[in-house]
């Protein structure tokens, strides 16, 4: 390669690609690289000897140097680095790299289950539109989200179309709720579901979020499965809070239609469901 040898090569790897080499080692080497030209031929760099030109030398180096700035910069690789898939499995496990960068694995888990105990959905096969909309409309501040606002605001264009279709291809299990669901509760969440309640002018969840909740791709999501917590809270947000990524403001009407009781009805019988096994387009 350009007269390098093989022993230099590795020599540089771990050193220069890797991306969280640290700026005191890439200025050792390029240091070095500067000062290579005083010695004719055979010239000693980091250990290795190697007959190559100190330019070609410097423009491989700063080739790595790039795209490690690049990587640990929350940027995604430039294209044909890596796959779109790849990099949202890189940022749903350690994050994007920026300064403060939080993996989604966190909160999602990295097959994207969820946390029932903390409130944190479950992701994984969701609309991979769905996913990205959604990150988009916290950034915005449309929809509310006080953890998830810190979280996401770092994450470009391409990072939220990586993680948005890695999640929308993995699988996971239902991972089991807090506590058992209230039998009674789940009945009366099944008939507003199914039927709606039309006095209210409500009509059944169903019409939108598809048969047996399991949604209408690629804009409604599958709530079947969904833990209660989260659908609980989400009810509340719509209705009181400062949740607006609604289309025409439907769900916020529906919300606040709603009795308390009967929000953790619905929220109560959605959770009780199986989430659909499929992968979302």
């Amino acid at each position: 390669m350009d007269g390098m040898s093989d022993d230099f090569i590795k020599g540089l790897i771990p050193e220069v690609i890797f991306p969280y080499s640290t700026p005191s080692r890439f200025g050792r080497i390029i240091g070095e690289i500067k000062n290579s030209d005083t010695h004719p031929g055979h010239r000693r760099l980091t250990g290795f000897r190697c007959p190559v030109r100190r330019r070609t030398m410097l423009k491989k180096v700063l080739s790595g140097i790039a795209l490690s700035v690049l990587i640990a910069g929350g940027a995604a690789p430039p294209a044909g680095a890596v796959t779109l898939m790849a990099w949202g499995k890189h940022i749903a496990k350690e994050g994007n790299g920026t300064p403060g960068s939080t993996a989604c694995m966190e909160c999602h888990r990295l097959k994207g289950g969820g946390m029932p105990s903390i409130g944190a959905p479950r992701i994984a096969g969701q609309p991979r539109r769905y996913i990205a909309r959604e990150i988009r409309e916290v950034q915005a501040g449309k929809r509310y989200g006080p953890v998830m606002s810190g979280v996401v605001q770092n994450l470009s264009r391409r990072d939220i179309q990586a993680v948005a279709l890695y999640y929308s291809r993995v699988h996971s299990p239902k991972i089991r709720d807090v506590g058992e669901p209230d039998p009674s509760h789940v009945s009366k969440g099944r008939r507003i579901a199914t039927r709606g309640l039309w006095k209210k002018n409500i009509p059944a969840c169903v019409q939108c979020h598809g048969p047996d909740g399991y949604g209408v791709p690629p804009l409604f999501p599958y709530i079947a499965g969904q833990n209660r917590t989260y659908l609980l809270r989400q009810l509340m947000a719509y209705a009181f809070l400062k949740r607006q990524d609604d289309p025409q403001g439907l769900m916020r009407g529906i919300a606040r239609r709603l009795t308390p009781e009967e929000r953790k009805a619905v929220a109560e019988y959605f959770s009780s469901l199986h989430p659909p096994d499929r992968d979302a387009p």
